[in-house]
């Protein structure tokens, strides 16, 4: 019995010491990896949330920044449009004023024209008329009295 008592003895050392032993340590190094392993996972969910809410922000900032530049933009739009109508505008009236323009210079010169062949009509009936009776001295007094009448 004392044999076997001491063959349990030296059992339980070996396993105690080889076996119990490293098994334990490994268990306690497993825990403080699983440990750390959990502080980890806290802290990155911890950051993840923080980043979530700095993106958030940052989204709603450049949906701000966004509704800013599309109001410019449109104010920039209007003004253009406005310009670009103010200056279609002026292009019109200076086509109107340009074909009043022409049209005054086709009117006179159509009535000088008119009063050239009036004054020829006339001027060919008084010879007709006045080739009858009249000299050439005063025909011709006639024919440059009526011309200056008629500029």
């Amino acid at each position: 019995m004392l044999a076997q008592l001491v063959n349990f003895a030296v059992v339980i050392a070996v396993l105690w010491f080889f076996a119990l032993k490293p098994l334990t340590k490994m268990m306690r190094e497993r825990n403080k990896e699983i440990e750390k392993g959990l502080d980890d996972a806290r802290q990155a969910e911890a950051r993840l949330t923080e980043v979530e809410k700095l993106v958030n922000d940052k989204i709603k900032e450049t949906k701000f920044d966004a509704d800013i530049i599309l109001n410019e933009a449109r104010k920039e739009a209007e003004k253009a449009k406005s310009a670009a109508a103010e200056k279609t505008k002026k292009e019109i009236e200076a086509m109107i004023e340009k074909a009043k323009k022409q049209l005054a210079s086709e009117k006179r010169a159509m009535i000088s024209e008119v009063k050239g062949e009036v004054g020829e009509m006339i001027v060919r009936a008084l010879e007709k008329i006045l080739s009858r009776g009249l000299t050439k001295e005063m025909d011709k007094k006639y024919i440059d009295q009526t011309l200056k009448e008629l500029k």
